[in-house]
């Protein structure tokens, strides 16, 4: 056998080795189920309200107990306040950055299942530094503004009102401000109390209010 005919028959059997898969690769694929997403949204579909609830954590605390200055605790609102703020969000009655925006993703019965489980949660104000002359003329102007709607210290509320007792003092000072220029639609009769109140008592009846609902539990 000649030198080129020995060359020729190594490279046949190189070409037909290579050309025979190995038994890993003969194996069957396996199926991977189809997603399709347009049925996406119905993942969420009769989820409880702490399920829903825990999209709010990430601004609002654990179960509600806000630990950044820039939002408020809803830990221990009413049913039916929560809902009605909410839904005045989706309207775009309620002034806001982030929450008009977020509102379309929850459907009104979601919005039910995640009032009734923040109404059940125990408020727990964080401690904050407060100034006792402004605290105590804060008291004064409670009584004698807001106590028939908000409660005795701001941490009884009516039914259709919100818990004003131990909200950090950043937040209250902004939503107080945002009801003085009256870009809360949906809560007019709030703005011209306000402004009354603030005609008649000065610019440092906001501070007070502000620094006696901080010091409440």
């Amino acid at each position: 056998m000649t030198f080129r005919l020995c060359a020729v028959i190594a490279a046949l059997l190189l070409l037909t080795a290579c050309s025979v898969p190995p038994k890993e690769a003969q194996k069957p694929l396996p199926v991977v189920p189809q997603v399709h997403t347009e049925t996406a949204p119905e993942l969420m579909d009769g989820a409880d309200g702490e399920t829903l609830a825990g999209g709010c954590f990430g601004c609002h605390g654990f179960e509600g107990r806000s630990l950044g200055p820039a939002t408020p605790s809803i830990a221990g609102l009413s049913e039916n306040y929560f809902t009605e703020v909410m839904e005045a969000y989706r309207r775009g009655d309620r002034f806001s950055t982030v929450m008009g925006r977020i509102l379309p993703g929850y459907t009104p019965d979601e919005v039910r299942r995640m009032a009734a489980y923040f109404s059940s949660r125990e408020p727990r104000p964080p401690k904050q530094k407060t100034d006792w002359r402004l605290v105590d003329r804060g008291a004064v102007l409670h009584r004698r503004y807001c106590e028939k709607c908000h409660g005795e210290a701001g941490s009884d509320p009516q039914d259709d009102a919100g818990r004003l007792a131990g909200q950090w003092k950043p937040y209250l000072r902004w939503t107080l401000k945002d009801y003085l220029v009256g870009v809360n639609r949906a809560e007019r009769g709030m703005s011209r109390r306000f402004t009354s109140m603030m005609r008649k008592q000065g610019v440092e009846s906001l501070e007070a209010l502000v620094n006696y609902y901080a010091r409440q539990r």
